[in-house]
């Protein structure tokens, strides 16, 4: 898929889908261990996932999207958390895409994402704009 075809591709609005995902201990110690999070003694034996736990399903919901995006590399990146994100809870993502542009010839893509839980509150949200290479 060449860049333009990907451009048109990404519709403002386009609904990424919704993503749901259980937070258990090991899903948790393997995201503390990849990301080498430094807090990790602070909430090792708690209820309490790290923040922004999720995040890293949103490059994995626009891929899903969009099977010619190769990568997807960060140039901005916004979150903001509301409640902490609880061992063995349920959390569901959903994402969309809210914009997109050209620069300097490379496409550009803006993704905002919405984490709940199983009870419908919000945990967290992230608008995230990534370079794209097809």
């Amino acid at each position: 898929m060449n860049q333009k075809t990907l451009f048109e591709s990404m519709q403002i609005g386009l609904d990424l889908g919704t993503w749901e995902i259980t937070l258990d201990k090991d899903r948790i110690k393997e995201r503390m261990r990849i990301t080498q999070w430094q807090g990790a003694e602070l909430i090792d034996g708690s209820d309490f996932a790290p923040p922004g736990t999720t995040i890293e399903i949103h490059p994995r919901m626009k891929f899903a999207k969009f099977p010619g995006l190769k990568a997807a590399i960060w140039a901005k990146s916004e979150h903001e958390f509301f409640k902490p994100m609880m061992v063995g809870s349920k959390v569901f993502i959903h994402g969309k895409v809210a914009g997109k542009y050209i620069k300097r010839e490379k496409v550009y893509l803006v993704t905002e994402f919405e984490a709940v839980d199983e009870n419908g509150e919000v945990l967290m949200i992230s608008r995230e704009t990534a370079v794209c290479v097809d």
